[in-house]
């Protein structure tokens, strides 16, 4: 049976397209939050955002991972599947609140972020409710709704952040701000899923023990995998202090918010693999081959404007207060194609469900990340931090590659990947030739974007017809 490559399509389109809106809402609010609260407050609010993301992952248990990959091999059980796993989300929520509001008193953390965090744990809470509503939106291909509602999420948000600066509002009440945002996301994604499915107070203590089983060692595997995403800023604000997380933090939010194409683009390709990782690998190698590509076709774009914009980027983002960071940036910028395919090659293991090379691969990376940032962190402060970065996700690529191949057997096409290469070298001296100019840096932007398109179609490497084709998925 062919699948609804069309809606795969859309899927993917229109998440990217209010991914994009939505990342103009969040520039926005960097450039508010950095001038408001300045470098030590700009700092504290990222350790506290970094804190409850971290226990949003270990309350996730895996599960949306877990059930979309059931519910695609057994579509009969999924109401029952969804409703008992609204269950678990609500029991798993309220004890990462808890323990999330216990733990940061017992931390040596200023009162900003112990009282921050407190205010924050709504944020929790309600993100991982509201990502009940995204297994919906996945299994249907319809993740625009689920897109939709973070994008205006995000303007709720923003429209809060404006009103309390400009009412002289404290630093507690731009935190409020993040348990707002996350509030107004989970009701948008219970408004949009009426249309497809309406949970029930059905539990099944068989079903429930059965998806706590499958999620809980893929749930181990994410726990550490953020740690590992997330421990440079924790580490870097116990040695380097908060006006450090400060600088660093804008960079870094550069890079977060660029990660949304790779992510999606592998999301939709989730359903694809786990039905078909078994039953033709043939087709799935070529289906990773071509990925593989555009993964790298669509990620470089991003890291050359990172690197030739570095230091108008950051200011725009911020003040000068930030401009440290432009450095940092540019490391940053080049680790976003590694992270595309790590992405990419991750979900291959995951629908293989290989449990203990998922494992493994997490704890070794961490111990490295950690290792690493102990080292550069305290002699090169952000700098170190995002040097490790780039080094610990280049590693990660290459154990990636090797366990992969052990179950796809597939082939880089390095004559496509040299040409991607080329041309990104060739962008990269376009955009420091076009800073010569008396424009506006983001005119530049675009026009350096432009020569970067315009190299991809002389060398046959952009293809609307290709990136449709390559999520085809059947199902035999």
């Amino acid at each position: 049976m062919v699948e609804n490559k069309k809606g795969i399509f859309i899927s993917t389109i229109t998440q990217i397209i209010g991914r994009v809106i939505g990342i103009a809402f969040a520039l926005a609010s960097i450039k508010i939050i950095t001038n408001y609260l300045g470098t030590t407050g700009t700092g504290e609010l990222n350790t506290i955002t970094t804190y409850i993301n971290f226990f949003i992952v270990i309350a996730d248990l895996g599960l949306f991972s877990v059930t979309v990959r059931e519910i695609a091999k057994n579509p009969e059980k999924e109401k029952k599947i969804i409703s008992n796993v609204l269950w678990i989300r609500i029991v798993t929520a309220f004890i990462a609140c808890l323990i999330a509001g216990s733990i940061v008193f017992l931390t040596d953390y200023n009162d900003h972020i112990k009282l921050g965090t407190l205010i924050a744990l709504g944020f929790i809470f309600f993100n991982l409710l509201s990502s009940v509503y995204d297994i919906v939106f996945q299994l249907r291909l319809k993740m625009q709704y689920s897109a939709l509602a973070e994008l205006l999420s995000k303007l709720v948000s923003l429209v809060a952040l404006i009103l309390i600066v400009n009412n002289h509002g404290s630093f507690y009440w731009i935190v409020l701000t993040t348990t707002i945002s996350g509030i107004a996301m989970f009701v948008f994604k219970w408004l949009f899923s009426f249309k497809f499915v309406k949970f029930t107070s059905e539990y099944d203590q068989k079903i429930t023990n059965w998806i706590i089983n499958a999620a809980i060692p893929l749930g181990a595997v994410f726990i550490v995998n953020n740690l590992f995403f997330k421990i440079d800023t924790l580490m870097l604000f116990a040695i380097k202090g908060a006006a450090a997380v400060g600088i660093y933090s804008v960079a870094y939010k550069v890079l977060e918010v660029t990660l949304f194409a790779g992510s999606y683009f592998a999301s939709s390709l989730k359903p694809a693999f786990a039905r078909n990782i078994n039953n033709d690998p043939k087709a799935l190698s070529d289906v990773l081959n071509k990925a593989f590509l555009i993964m790298l076709l669509i990620s470089f774009p991003i890291a050359i404007v990172c690197s030739v914009f570095s230091k108008e980027i950051i200011i725009f983002l911020s003040n000068e207060d930030f401009v440290a960071g432009a450095s940092a940036l540019i490391f940053l910028g080049f680790t976003l194609p590694l992270i595309y395919l790590d992405i990419l090659l991750g979900e291959i293991l995951i629908a293989k469900d290989t449990r203990r090379i998922l494992i493994f691969i997490a704890i070794f990376m961490l111990t490295l990340n950690f290792v690493l940032n102990l080292i550069l962190i305290p002699l090169y402060s952000f700098m170190g931090a995002a040097i490790v970065t780039f080094v610990s996700e280049l590693v990660l690529l290459i154990i990636n590659l090797y366990y992969v191949r052990k179950i796809i057997s597939y082939k880089i096409d390095w004559r496509s990947v040299g040409k991607i290469v080329f041309i990104s070298l060739l962008t990269v001296i376009g955009g420091f030739s076009l800073k010569l100019l008396p424009i506006n840096f983001v005119i530049l932007i675009i026009f350096t974007l432009g020569i970067y398109a315009m190299f991809a179609l002389a060398f046959n490497l952009f293809s609307i017809r290709e990136a449709r084709a390559i999520l085809k998925e059947e199902q035999k």
